[in-house]
């Protein structure tokens, strides 16, 4: 009899992985075309169909992983966690897309607008302004030796002690090994792969919260204090949320359910299920807040423009 756990962890993952991959492309397409000139609608309509190839691609590949995934447990965890391709698709492919359609939901800056009015440019230095400190990186650095060491201790124990699958066999103690074999084997792939990923992904986060800093912001002609500020407010809220959600909430939820996995093999239906939940909150958490700084972006572009006309109209 299937296990109602594994059952109901595959039912979420087979919703969650398209949902979360079509989102940016869904997004992207329906945001209204304003571009302002037919150069911009054409670019607009390359980034849609490469978002759309990509996003067709990253769908074929998690298929071939789950029709694999029955000869191929491996494959199946892969599968599991394909949502996370969520994050390049929307800030690399959706969202250059959607700045070209629309350029009040943009960030986009020059020497001038598409109405030839001038624009300004804050010359403030945003490194000194990053609030992420020294004291704030030691949190994920400390967190990711944590949870490798956590994971790489279970080598230092003797595999296959436990229940195994075999006990009534006709040759128990070669299924005993045999299950020693998968459980170590399933402990190795399991500190490589978190191991090599997220220390990827903590080594590249300073370089992506740089990039955030030096992202354009245009000012008005007379330098609004006020519009700065809601800049400067915006700003944190995105170098935060880039920073603890990709430094230090991914990797805890994704180190921590590693660390029962191979620790509580036997268990394993019951983590598939919490990986499944988990998973599905931390993509629905990453496309709200990813949303909601396209939202605010957009409430300042529009303030601008506000400011912008207000100063074009003669006193």
């Amino acid at each position: 009899m299937a296990d109602p756990f594994i059952t109901l962890g595959r039912v979420l993952m087979l919703v969650l992985v398209p949902t979360m991959l079509l989102f940016p492309m869904v997004f992207a397409a329906l945001v209204p075309n304003r571009a302002a000139d037919d150069s911009a609608r054409i670019k607009a309509r390359g980034l849609l169909l490469v978002l759309a190839i990509s996003t067709a691609v990253l769908l074929a590949i998690w298929l071939g992983l789950v029709l694999t995934g029955a000869r191929f447990p491996g494959a199946m965890m892969i599968a599991g966690f394909w949502w996370t391709w969520f994050f390049p698709l929307w800030f690399l492919l959706a969202m250059p897309a959607i700045v070209e359609k629309n350029p009040y939901l943009g960030w986009t800056a020059g020497g001038g607008s598409a109405s030839g009015e001038v624009r300004a440019a804050s010359l403030v230095n945003r490194e000194r302004q990053n609030p992420v400190t020294r004291v704030l990186w030691s949190v994920p650095v400390i967190l990711f030796v944590l949870l490798l060491a956590a994971i790489a201790a279970r080598g230092l124990m003797p595999f296959g002690v436990g229940p195994y699958p075999g006990d009534s066999a006709v040759n128990p103690e070669a299924a005993r090994v045999a299950y020693a074999d998968a459980e170590r084997s399933r402990w190795l792939l399991t500190l490589i792969v978190f191991g090599s990923v997220f220390g990827f992904l903590l080594a590249m986060l300073p370089r992506s919260l740089r990039r955030t800093l030096a992202e354009p912001e245009p000012m008005d002609a007379a330098g609004s204090v006020e519009l700065a500020y809601l800049y400067q407010r915006q700003r944190r809220k995105r170098v935060l949320g880039l920073f603890w959600s990709c430094g230090t909430v991914l990797p805890l939820v994704i180190g921590t359910l590693s660390v029962l996995q191979v620790w509580f093999p036997s268990e394993r239906s019951i983590w598939g299920l919490v990986g499944a939940i988990g998973g599905s909150l931390l993509g629905l958490g990453g496309a709200i807040f990813g949303t909601w700084m396209t939202i605010d972006r957009a409430k300042i572009a529009a303030g601008k423009a506000r400011v912008d006309q207000a100063s074009s109209v003669p006193g």
